[in-house]
């Protein structure tokens, strides 16, 4: 029973946070986040653990790990590889300059207050990341999406989705073996790289022969890119990689096109093929909120006190790390001009699940703390709120967008 209304109690909570940060034209992710801090111990302490009305339980932290794993799946779902074919020369820079520039700086600055390294590789992963649903919605408001700037920032983005999952295997298997070597990297690349190649060939050759067999019964073309995305997922895991990995590689090749629109199943369901909309709902509408409040639970304001040089510090690389890492790649590309390279370096630092995720995973093994996750939650917040902010100024200052 208290699941059931625990649920209920989150759910409703970031529904109505949803809408009034849609009203008011900020990015869904904040309201979430905001929600989570609000109804959770570090506010009102509403939602509180076992033995309160509405308790975090052991199935809910169940709940919220589905929640990360369907969240990395959409994202994957979201990314069309075909696409980084296509004028790789226009956010190729974005995506390289714009993933090690904050690394970099990211891992320089949390060196200076833990002089860890593992902390501060984590901490530098984290905030190099770029959430690619974020930044859709904000270009998509903007009526940037579907320009020439709009698709070298969700290339870019691409780019850097997979650049931080390789470099967070990487991490990983250092962490569990406690040291680092050529032969260990060396390894953990040709693993890594062996599972993608694995993934994507099953993904453009055999699925698309099995695949719309399933899509002719409904909803089984749903259960049937799900059992594919667990199935992907937990060979991950067997040989080393985090599931997150697996999860967003199955979502690469499980692909919308190979359902019909108006999928039927005995004649009485229709639409039930759209399989973007059926994932987008269930990790953004159901179980995705659930693990942005699971890590909005963790969240503490003492932070603020106790590191703000840190917390100012870490905000700071972050938003530079993306001007002049993003923005230099896209000028140095010589495809974009210099205002509207700067618009692809602010636009980059639309931060979200994808780096809420990897900050999870870091105090999932025990290498962040609570106080880390917290500077990082902050940083994600403060630099996606400046996103929208700042393109309201800048895009009517643009000329002669190129559409496509």
């Amino acid at each position: 029973m208290e699941l059931i209304f625990t649920t209920f109690f989150i759910l409703v909570s970031v529904w109505i946070a949803r809408f009034v940060f849609d009203k008011i034209g900020l990015p869904f992710i904040l309201g979430e986040l905001l929600a989570g801090v609000i109804i959770g111990p570090p506010v009102l302490g509403l939602l509180g653990p076992p033995g309160s009305f509405f308790e975090w339980t052991p199935s809910m932290d169940l709940l919220a790990e589905l929640g990360m794993f369907f969240i990395m799946f959409y994202a994957g779902l979201s990314t069309d590889p075909k696409e980084l074919g296509k004028k790789v020369s226009s956010f190729l820079g974005i995506g390289i300059l714009g993933t090690f520039t904050p690394l970099i700086l990211g891992m320089g600055v949390t060196w200076v207050f833990t002089n860890n390294f593992w902390i501060s590789l984590l901490m530098g992963l984290a905030i190099s990341g770029t959430s690619l649903a974020t930044k859709s919605r904000i270009l998509e408001d903007l009526d940037l999406l579907r320009t020439k700037l709009g698709h070298s920032m969700m290339g870019g983005g691409m780019v850097d989705n997979i650049l931080s999952f390789i470099i967070l295997s990487l991490a990983l298997k250092a962490i569990t073996e406690g040291s680092i070597s050529l032969m260990s990297v060396l390894t953990t690349l040709l693993l890594t790289f062996g599972f993608i190649i694995g993934v994507l060939f099953i993904g453009y050759y055999i699925y698309p022969i099995i695949g719309p067999s399933f899509s002719k019964y409904g909803e089984a073309g749903f259960v049937f890119a799900l059992i594919m995305g667990l199935l992907i997922a937990g060979v991950g895991q067997l040989v080393g990689l985090h599931f997150i990995i697996g999860a967003y590689l199955a979502g690469l090749f499980v692909r919308e096109e190979i359902m019909p629109q108006e999928a039927t199943f005995g004649g009485r369901y229709k639409g039930l093929g759209n399989l973007d909309s059926s994932f987008r709902i269930l990790s953004h509408g159901f179980l995705g909120p659930i693990f942005i409040v699971s890590v909005a639970y963790k969240v503490s304001f003492s932070a603020v006190e106790t590191a703000p040089l840190f917390l100012l510090a870490l905000v700071g690389v972050a938003i530079a790390g993306k001007v002049v890492g993003a923005g230099g790649g896209a000028y140095i590309s010589g495809e974009h001009s210099l205002k509207e390279s700067l618009t692809v370096g602010i636009a980059m630092n639309g931060r979200g699940t994808v780096e809420l995720v990897l900050a999870a995973i870091g105090l999932e093994i025990g290498i962040l703390t609570e106080l880390h996750l917290s500077l990082l939650v902050f940083t994600a917040f403060f630099t996606t709120l400046m996103v929208p902010a700042v393109l309201r100024y800048l895009v009517p200052k643009l000329t002669d967008l190129e559409r496509v």
